[in-house]
């Protein structure tokens, strides 16, 4: 049976980097690809009994917006694909603008970087949801 985990409607940037993180923290963080691809599994691990997937922060956004590992975005619909595109581009501007855990670089090269660990990607998550929610509220004065 596969777990689902339901999808935000229509979601909110900071919504959406907050259950990345949440989801990063549950079922574990890949640096180097979307999603672990499992080499070798006999297909009997706790991934194939749930779907859920350990996935690189630009992979637990894909599940944050879309309630599960998705590894292609061409049947997506419109307002998916607009909330994930929001969050992905907030997030890499973030890291890039204001850096995190000692970095200033794009989202791919910042996770990817030597030392990097599951807490440095979790809370840059957070941090870049809480810069939103302050930009935001910014925004709206």
């Amino acid at each position: 049976m596969t777990a689902a985990i339901t999808a935000l409607p229509t979601g909110t940037t900071d919504t959406i980097l907050d259950r990345a993180a949440d989801y990063l923290a549950r079922h574990g963080w890949n640096p180097t690809s979307l999603y672990d691809s499992h080499e070798n599994c006999t297909h009997k691990c706790r991934v194939h009994r749930t779907g859920l997937y350990p996935a690189s922060m630009v992979g637990a956004i894909r599940v944050a917006v879309f309630g599960r590992p998705r590894w292609y975005l061409d049947t997506a619909d419109g307002q998916g694909l607009h909330d994930y595109t929001a969050a992905v581009e907030w997030l890499n501007t973030y890291l890039i603008a204001h850096g995190h855990a000692g970095l200033h670089a794009p989202v791919f090269d910042w996770q990817a970087a030597a030392g990097r660990t599951l807490i440095d990607v979790t809370s840059g998550l957070h941090a870049a949801a809480t810069a939103y929610r302050h930009h935001a509220r910014r925004s709206a004065v």
